[in-house]
């Protein structure tokens, strides 16, 4: 293994790394090479990784693991011998202490009670913080100390994903540290897809890989309260089922907290005839953003008791609420002028403080660009008399309808003290798929963005404004990635983190099937051609969801395509690559299956929506042979006939049944339909054409 090192120029960048500062960060791509070199692949590449040539340690010859410096390493124990037993195959015994090779896990309170390899001085010490840690691999110990439980839970994180699949593990010494305290992700579960409470047990154990220690869950009505019995549908959590995932998180590092929507978005709860009477108005144009009239004491009343009973379920430090996106309209229409509507949020968010607080919790509030008054209730005229210890997650800062901000938004919360959140979104709430290399992207762009004016965390967003029709595990792949950025500070090798992706979640030697789902969903990139009414042609972009959903003959989405049969054959060939590469790689993979599947379900959506536009422009050239066209609305068809039927497998095996899973079902049927239809048409007109013939 060495050899190899050695030949890929690594030994001058080794002598340099074992000189460098305790307290210094290693260039990402020296750290990837190191580690590439070593076959040790970790979600989350260190900051610092000294590699010990020659030097390995057997864990099949580990006498067992033992614990310092405190009843809490302890208890770590039993998950540690669990992690490292799915992970190698090696099962461990739990010992007090032990002569010869060991395992050990420390809490550390001082520089000195870390393993003299790892070279933790006093600056490093305090580098380290509550969750950095050391790993140390010789041959005769592996060492895993921090300060704190959850830096040591992160030391086993990383100890167990380089011991995937064997039992020998090379030398090195690590040090690391996370660039922001919060990392995490938001699961949207209540617009259409309501996973089930093991689907969020598993995907708190995804986070956990890439060292979040956020999960966070949009929340409209789909909560059992005790209070409001009447508010949620069937499939809602109850308090017990939210408790159960909560905890299991808990063991993973994760903490689960809501994002509640306490004021718009409430149009769940407040169209119901029993509470309309707290709504500022029906919202006709936008009923999404019904939104709750805290002029209203019983309106606040009812939020700050939902607030109670949440706090009781989700222990935790944080808890979010979103104060974007209100009916405007209503106030205003009420003769409530601009700068009274932001007073009155204003004090709103005074008594959702309070709330909170009750409870030892910290308030944190939604808010796009802070001088967005209005429909956005941004608090930017406010922030002199907003006490400092409500969070800011500010949204809404990359482009787009709601306009840049961070630029002065930033700076300003620094300089006024306020700790906030860089919020990312992984691009899935209007798309078939999360666009990943886009979602990449903007992970990279809030992360750097944020740290450079004082960030202390960031949680990227998933949102099902349609429906929610991708499922959980597409989402692991942009999570993943928002977790490693969020960690390392958007300084990461993206070609090792692709091959550590498939290593630890797929158990695959290469990058082959990341790279795959990356090309299927740099399909949006494709600008289409389309013609407004009046006949002007422009290039746009598009999500191509609703291309992929509607009747391809009559919906406006579709009929203003210039050239269908261009923009299909533009689909398939990009998609189709990728689709054989995932087919390749499936019976490769020795873990996580159903989630490759799960991503060959979303890419063979993208290769349908390609057939069904060329079959369209087929269709639509009078040139092009009746019957084969007909044949080929038939074959798009029957394709989304399978895809029907794989979409509800799929969705059942990770989802509950509502009418949001209903609603999408049937959407298949608004391709399926016309497209047998017009074949019909198609067969009846030619045979009526060669019937008549003399």
């Amino acid at each position: 293994m060495w050899r190899e090192i050695e030949k890929i120029g690594l030994a001058a960048t080794f002598a340099l790394l074992i000189s460098a500062s305790a307290t210094a960060e290693q260039d990402a791509q020296a750290v990837a090479r190191a580690l590439t070199a070593m076959d040790a692949w970790v979600l989350v590449q260190p900051k610092f990784v000294e590699p010990l040539p020659g030097v390995s340690f057997d864990l099949a010859a580990c006498k067992g693991i033992v614990a310092e410096g405190g009843g809490a390493a302890r208890d770590l124990r039993q998950w540690a011998a669990a992690r490292l037993n799915a992970a190698s195959g090696v099962l461990l015994p739990l010992l007090d202490s032990a002569e010869g090779p060991v395992l050990a896990l420390v809490l550390a309170d001082a520089p000195a009670k870390f393993q003299a390899a790892a070279k933790i001085d006093d600056a490093a010490f305090d580098q380290l913080g509550d969750q950095g840690y050391a790993l140390v691999i010789d041959a005769t110990r592996v060492t895993l100390a921090a300060r704190n439980i959850a830096g040591l839970r992160y030391a086993l994180t990383t100890l167990t994903q380089i011991a995937a699949d064997r039992s020998s593990l090379p030398g090195m010494i690590i040090r690391d540290w996370p660039s922001l305290k919060y990392r995490g992700v938001q699961q949207d579960v209540s617009r259409g897809q309501v996973p089930a409470p093991e689907t969020m047990k598993r995907l708190a154990d995804v986070l956990a890989e890439a060292k979040m220690n956020e999960f966070e869950f949009y929340l409209e009505h789909v909560y059992k309260y005790n209070a409001f019995p009447d508010i949620s549908p069937p499939e809602g959590y109850s308090p017990e089922e939210a408790a159960d995932f909560s905890a299991h998180a808990a063991q993973a590092g994760v903490e689960v907290h809501p994002l509640l929507q306490g004021l718009g978005h409430s149009f769940h709860i407040l169209s119901k005839p029993q509470y309309q009477h707290l709504r500022i108005s029906p919202s006709e144009k936008m009923p999404w953003i019904m939104t709750f009239d805290i002029r209203k004491p019983d309106a606040v009343q009812m939020v700050t008791t939902m607030i109670d009973e949440l706090c009781r379920t989700f222990p935790g430090e944080l808890f979010n609420i979103d104060i974007t996106e209100i009916d405007i309209d209503g106030l205003q229409a009420g003769g409530l002028p601009l700068d009274q509507v932001t007073d009155l949020v204003f004090g709103y968010v005074l008594q959702l403080n309070e709330a909170v607080k009750k409870h030892g919790r910290r308030l944190m509030i939604t808010q796009g660009p802070l001088d967005s008054q209005g429909h956005l209730a941004g608090m930017g005229p406010k922030l002199d008399s907003l006490p400092k210890d409500i969070i800011i997650g500010s949204y809404y800062c990359a482009g787009g309808p709601y306009q840049p901000a961070w630029e002065k938004d930033f700076p300003r919360l620094h300089e006024k003290g306020f700790d906030f959140f860089a919020q990312a979104w992984i691009y899935s709430h209007v798309w078939l798929t999360p666009w990943v290399n886009r979602a990449a992207e903007f992970s990279n762009l809030e992360v750097s963005r944020g740290l450079q004016h004082g960030a202390i965390g960031s949680i990227t967003c998933d949102w099902g404004d349609a429906g929610h029709f991708h499922f959980v595990g597409e989402e692991w792949l942009p999570y993943l990635y928002h977790g490693a950025c969020a960690w390392t500070g958007a300084q990461l090798d993206r070609d090792y983190f692709r091959k550590a992706c498939a290593r630890v979640l797929y158990g695959l030697n290469t990058d082959a099937a990341i790279r795959a789902i990356e090309a299927a969903t740099d399909v949006n990139s494709i600008t289409i051609r389309v013609r407004d009414k009046d006949g002007k042609e422009t290039n746009v972009s598009t999500s191509f969801i609703w291309e992929f959903v509607h009747d391809p003959f009559t919906h406006p989405d579709i009929t203003r395509i210039v050239d269908p049969l261009r923009v299909g054959q533009a689909i398939f060939g990009a998609v189709a690559p990728a689709l054989n590469t995932l087919s390749e790689e499936w019976p490769k993979a020795t873990r996580n299956k159903d989630n490759l599947e799960q991503w060959s379900f979303g890419t063979r959506c993208y290769l349908a929506l390609g057939h069904k536009l060329v079959a369209l422009g087929h269709c639509n050239d009078i040139t092009y042979p009746r019957i084969n066209a007909a044949d080929e609305l038939d074959d798009v068809a029957t394709e989304f006939d399978a895809l029907q039927a794989d979409f509800k497998r799929l969705w059942l095996a990770e989802d509950r049944d509502n009418d949001g899973f209903q609603e999408l079902v049937k959407r298949f049927n608004y391709t399926i339909t016309p497209c047998r239809d017009k074949a019909k048409e198609l067969r009846l007109a030619e045979a009526n054409q060669v019937g008549g013939q003399p």
